[in-house]
C-alpha cells in the first residue's frame, strides 16, 4: 500500500506580515515544508503570495513545439512507442525512467489544447525466449494534474499482471522479463468543459456542487472572467473592488508533489452567502476556466487519515479517493489484454515522426494513420 499523505495550509499574520505555511502530514507524522513557504504584507490580497514562487505544475512549450504539436494533429498520429536504447537489459531502470519522466512529459505536451486525453498503455515484454504484449484499457485524464497519478495506477495494474502471467505459465518471476519498449495510445479530446482535478472531482460525486442552495450575491460572470484574465495577462494580483466573490487556486507541492487549493483572492468571509470559483488553469497556466464551488468546507476538507478505500470486486485497498477514482475507471484491470507475438515477427510502419530530443529526454517516436 502507498504511504499516506495529506496536506494542510495556514496564514498567520504577525504585525504588518501575513506568511504562508505549508504542513504535510505523512503516515500520521506532521512535516513542516520547506519549499512552500512565502510571506506578504497582511493587507495585500491572497494572489500576490503566489506571484513570485517557482511553478512546477505547469509547463513552458516554445514556439518550435507548438509547431510540432500542430504537425502531429496533421499527421493524425495517435501512436507514440517509447525505445530503450541501452545495448544491456535495464528493465527497472527503464521502466522507472518511463513512469516517472518520459511518459508523463509525453501526455503533458500532448494535452496542450486538448480538454482531456484518453490513454491506453501497452507493455512489450520478452521473457524464457517469448514475445509478448500487454495493453491497459482506455482511460480518461480529464485535468494535467492528473497525468502522474493516473500513469502510476496503469503501470502499476500493467506489472500486477505481467508478475502473475509470467508466474502462472511459465513459473519465473518479473524479474526474468525484458521489457525494451512501451506503446502509448491517446487521443486528444478537443471539446467539452474543463475538468477540476480528480482529488477534488471526485467529491462531486456526493452531488455536493449540484446543492439547490442559492447565494445571496448574484455575480457578473463574464465581468469576473474578463478581470480574472487581465489578472493573469499582467501577472499582477489586481482586481475590481466590485466584485464580491471568493477565489481559489490550485498549487502544488515542489517537496510531496501532491495538489492543494488555496485561497487566490478572498473578499467575504460569509462563505454561505458569498459566490466562490475555482480557478482552473490549463497545462501551460494559462486561464482555462471557472469552476463554481457550492460547499466550501467540503471542498477544502481532506479525507481522514485513518481511511482506507477497498475495492469490493477485487478486495484491493487504497489510501486516497482518486486512487480508488482510478482504479474503479479501469475495473480493476479486468479489460487488460495480453498478446502472443511470433518470435520472429516485425512491425512496419510507413509514417513515423521521430520526436526531436531537444524537447523529448527519451527516444520517442510516433506513428501516423
Amino acid at each position: 500500500m502507498s504511504r499516506r499523505v495529506s496536506s494542510r495550509y495556514l496564514f498567520e499574520t504577525v504585525g504588518n506580515t501575513r506568511t504562508f505555511r505549508h504542513q504535510s502530514c505523512i503516515n500520521s507524522q506532521i512535516f513542516e515544508c520547506q519549499t512552500c513557504h512565502n510571506f506578504v504584507g497582511r493587507n495585500e490580497p491572497y494572489s500576490h503570495h503566489w506571484l513570485n514562487v517557482s511553478d512546477n505544475q505547469h509547463i513552458k512549450l516554445s514556439l518550435e513545439e507548438k509547431k510540432l504539436l500542430k504537425l502531429i494533429e496533421l499527421q493524425r498520429i495517435q501512436t507514440f512507442v517509447l525505445c530503450d536504447e541501452s545495448a544491456r537489459s535495464r528493465t527497472n531502470e527503464f521502466l522507472l525512467e518511463a513512469g516517472i519522466e518520459a511518459v508523463p512529459q509525453l501526455l503533458r505536451f500532448l494535452n496542450y489544447g486538448a480538454n482531456r486525453l484518453e490513454v491506453t498503455i501497452g507493455f512489450y515484454v520478452t521473457v524464457l525466449g517469448k514475445r509478448m504484449y500487454y495493453e491497459s484499457t482506455p482511460v480518461i485524464i480529464g485535468n494535467h494534474l492528473d497525468i502522474k497519478e493516473t500513469v502510476d495506477m496503469l503501470f502499476s495494474i500493467l506489472l500486477e499482471k505481467i508478475t502473475s502471467f509470467v508466474m502462472v505459465n511459465h513459473r519465473v518471476p518479473l524479474e526474468a522479463c525484458a521489457i525494451k519498449r512501451i506503446k502509448v495510445m491517446v487521443m486528444r479530446q478537443m471539446f467539452g468543459k474543463p475538468q477540476i482535478p480528480l482529488q477534488y472531482r471526485v467529491k462531486a460525486n456526493t452531488n455536493y456542487l449540484h446543492s439547490k442552495h442559492t447565494r445571496g450575491t448574484k455575480v457578473n460572470i463574464t465581468l469576473l472572467h474578463k478581470s480574472l484574465a487581465g489578472c493573469y495577462e499582467q501577472s499582477v494580483g489586481n482586481f475590481p473592488t466590485s466584485l464580491k466573490v471568493n477565489l481559489y487556486c490550485i498549487r502544488t507541492c515542489s517537496s510531496t508533489k501532491e495538489i492543494f487549493a488555496v485561497p487566490y483572492l478572498l473578499r467575504s468571509e460569509d462563505v454561505e452567502k458569498t459566490p466562490t470559483f475555482l480557478i482552473l488553469t490549463n497545462v501551460t497556466g494559462e486561464l482555462a476556466g471557472l469552476h463554481e464551488i457550492r460547499d466550501v468546507r467540503r471542498f477544502l476538507k481532506t479525507d481522514s487519515q485513518d481511511h482506507i478505500f477497498e475495492c469490493r470486486q477485487c478486495k484491493s485497498h487504497f489510501s486516497n479517493r482518486s486512487q480508488y477514482a482510478l482504479h474503479k475507471q479501469i475495473n480493476c484491470g479486468a479489460g487488460f489484454i495480453v498478446w502472443h507475438m511470433e518470435q520472429e515477427s516485425s512491425e512496419l510502419y510507413e509514417n513515423c515522426l521521430l520526436l526531436p530530443r531537444q524537447y523529448f529526454k527519451f527516444a520517442w517516436f510516433g506513428i501516423g494513420h
